[in-house]
C-alpha cells in the first residue's frame, strides 16, 4: 500500500488517521482523537486496537479543544509515541470559551491540554502552533514552492496559517493547516454573561466556571450554535490527479460498496462555514487543490449551524461522524439533503464498527 486513510467509528467525536508508506517506511498522522458516546474502556480499546503499542505517530493534528475531539488524546499519547503536535494558536478568551463549553456540554473538567500543551505532551515533543488565518483581506493562493519538511521541525514554534508542510517520505504529499477564528458566537456569549453581571475574566478558570455555573448555563443558552472561537482545518493531499479506493459496508442494503475518488482530503473539524468569507477564503487559497479533493469531512457532525453547500464539489466522499444517541439532532436533515442534492456520496460514521470508512491507494 501507498496510503491507508481511516475514519474510525467512535460516534460523537472525531478520530481519523492516515498511514503513508514509501520504500518500507511508514509515516502516520492522526487528526483529532475524542468521543462523547464511545467512552471509558470501549474508547480505550478502540484506540489501542488501532495502533500497536509504541507505534510512532509522526504528527498529531488537533482541530480544536472540545472534549469530543480531545478526550482520547491522553490514552493515545500513553499508548503511542507521538513525535510532533500541530494545533491552533489560541488566546486567553478562546481558552475560557473552551472550558465553559466542555463543562456545560460534557462535564469535562480537564483543562491541561488547553492551558499548557507543552506540559501535557512533554517538553521533548515539539508543538507547532498555527497562527490565526487572516481572511479579511483579499485571499491569495497557497504558494507550494515554499514548504517545510515537518520531520525537521525540532522545537516548538509558531507558523502562519496556510504553511505548506511535507514529510520526509513523499514530497508530493502536502499537509496544509488553516486556523480560522470565529467571532460571532464569542460576542453573543460575552454579551449574555455581561447581562448577568459577569465578564470573561471572572470565569477564566474551571473553578470560577463551576462557581458561576448556573449563570453561565443561562447565558450559554443564548448562543446560537457551537461556542468555539478557533477551528484548525487541514488539507492532506497532492497537487495532482491521484485516485484512491474507498470501502464502506452499507448495512441497509447488506452489501459492500467500493468506489474511488481523488486522494486529497479536507478535514474541517468543527469549523463554522457560515461565518462571512470563510468558504470564499478556503476556495481561494486552495484553488489549485480543489480538483484533487475527493474526500470532505463534514464539519461539526453535520450540524445545520456549521454547514453551507457551497463548500461541496461533485464526485466527493462526504464523511459525517456522529453518535447515534446524540441529543443535538446531528446530522441535520438539511445538511444531508444538500450533500445528496449535490450528487455527492455521504458516509455516516457512528459507533457501529460496520460504519467504518477506509480509503486506500495501492503502490504504483
Amino acid at each position: 500500500m501507498e496510503l491507508i486513510r481511516t475514519f474510525h467509528p467512535i460516534g460523537q467525536g472525531a478520530f481519523y488517521s492516515e498511514r503513508h508508506y514509501i520504500r518500507g517506511t511508514e509515516f502516520t498522522i492522526v487528526y483529532d482523537c475524542g468521543s462523547t458516546t464511545l467512552q471509558g474502556k470501549k474508547f480505550e480499546r478502540k484506540i489501542k486496537s488501532t495502533f500497536p503499542k509504541d507505534h510512532s505517530i509522526d504528527v498529531l493534528f488537533i482541530s480544536h479543544f472540545h472534549a469530543d475531539h480531545i478526550n482520547g488524546i491522553e490514552i493515545l499519547a500513553k499508548h503511542c509515541n507521538i513525535k510532533k503536535v500541530v494545533l491552533p494558536l489560541i488566546d486567553n478568551t478562546a481558552k475560557t470559551l473552551l472550558k465553559v463549553a466542555n463543562l456545560i456540554e460534557n462535564n469535562f473538567l480537564d483543562t491541561r491540554l488547553i492551558d499548557d500543551p507543552d506540559e501535557f505532551f512533554g517538553k521533548d515533543i515539539p508543538i507547532i502552533r498555527i497562527e490565526t488565518n487572516n481572511f479579511d483581506q483579499e485571499s491569495v493562493e497557497i504558494n507550494t514552492n515554499i514548504s517545510i519538511n515537518i520531520s525537521e521541525v525540532k522545537n516548538s514554534e509558531n507558523f502562519p496559517s496556510g504553511t505548506v508542510f511535507k514529510s520526509f517520505l513523499n514530497n508530493d504529499w502536502l499537509f496544509i493547516p488553516f486556523n480560522y477564528e470565529h467571532q460571532v458566537r464569542e460576542k453573543q456569549f460575552e454579551k449574555a454573561i455581561k447581562n448577568e453581571g459577569l465578564s470573561l475574566v471572572e470565569i477564566d478558570s474551571i473553578n470560577k466556571i463551576i462557581k458561576n455555573k448556573s449563570i453561565i448555563i443561562k447565558a450559554y443558552k443564548d448562543v446560537d450554535g457551537d461556542l468555539n472561537k478557533n477551528s484548525m482545518i487541514l488539507f492532506s493531499g497532492k497537487k495532482m490527479s491521484d485516485r484512491i479506493h474507498c470501502f464502506d459496508h452499507n448495512t441497509h442494503f447488506y452489501f459492500i460498496r467500493h468506489l474511488d475518488f481523488q486522494s486529497g482530503c479536507l478535514y474541517l473539524g468543527d469549523i463554522d462555514l457560515n461565518e462571512p468569507n470563510i468558504v470564499k477564503d478556503i476556495n481561494s487559497k486552495l484553488k489549485q487543490f480543489l480538483p484533487f479533493i475527493g474526500t470532505l469531512q463534514v464539519p461539526h457532525h453535520g450540524s445545520i449551524h456549521n454547514f453551507v453547500g457551497s463548500i461541496l464539489q461533485k464526485d466527493v466522499c462526504a464523511v459525517i461522524s456522529f453518535g447515534t444517541t446524540n441529543t443535538y439532532g446531528h446530522p441535520s436533515d438539511r445538511v444531508l439533503g444538500e450533500i445528496i442534492a449535490n450528487q455527492l456520496y455521504p458516509r455516516m460514521v457512528t459507533e457501529n464498527q460496520k460504519s467504518i470508512v477506509i480509503q486506500w491507494k495501492p503502490s504504483s
